[in-house]
């Protein structure tokens, strides 16, 4: 029986399908989703991103939205899903206070996206799911990678944020398990629940 992570799925029944979108009927297969995550997880360490980092995305769920998300998971890096209700400087407290060295946003999010980045002074911005200008469109960027994991693989974990119902919001960063691989026995982000 396969473990959690995709990759042990993707080994085990790679056409399997791992997702699909209910609005467009979209899917993706585990073997797909396993060698996405992984080129993204390679373009991230480019990027010059390491384990214990943040990175915060801005996107409508889609496939590609769980393809960042799987590949920081195996980066060991944090990731904070900023909410799409939220207007310009609301997104900007929380891609400043989570400390992101990327932002990644969905391009029906570009006019949120570039005030957010633009008041957070975060430079390093990424698109998915269309272009916005100033942002290295992550699609074809994937392209340039390899599909295998990265080599110093481990488990990284989603950062969440309070309502904010008493004041700002509040984010909760959980330790990360630093030097420790992904296998079967390390626990998983929520991604993987």
């Amino acid at each position: 029986m396969p473990g959690f992570h995709p990759r042990d799925h993707a080994a085990a029944t790679p056409d399997k399908t791992a997702l699909i979108m209910a609005d467009s009927g979209e899917q993706l297969t585990f073997k797909e989703l396993d060698e996405r995550s992984n080129q993204i997880a390679h373009a991230l360490r480019e990027a010059g991103l390491h384990p214990g980092d943040t990175i915060a995305l801005l996107a409508e769920n889609s496939l590609a939205f769980f393809e960042v998300c799987w590949a920081a998971q195996r980066s060991g890096l944090y990731y904070v899903c900023i909410s799409t209700r939220l207007r310009g400087p609301e997104a900007a407290y929380i891609l400043s206070d989570c400390g992101a060295s990327l932002f990644i946003a969905g391009a029906s999010m570009s006019d949120v996206a570039k005030d957010a980045a633009e008041e957070a002074g975060v430079t390093a911005t990424w698109s998915i799911d269309g272009t916005i200008d100033g942002c290295t469109e992550l699609a074809s960027h994937r392209a340039n990678f390899p599909t295998l994991p990265i080599p110093d693989e481990m488990a990284g974990t989603d950062m969440l944020y309070s309502s904010g119902t008493t004041g700002r919001p509040k984010g909760i960063r959980p330790s990360l398990e630093r030097g420790k691989p992904i296998d079967q026995d390390t626990p998983l982000s929520n991604a993987s629940r």
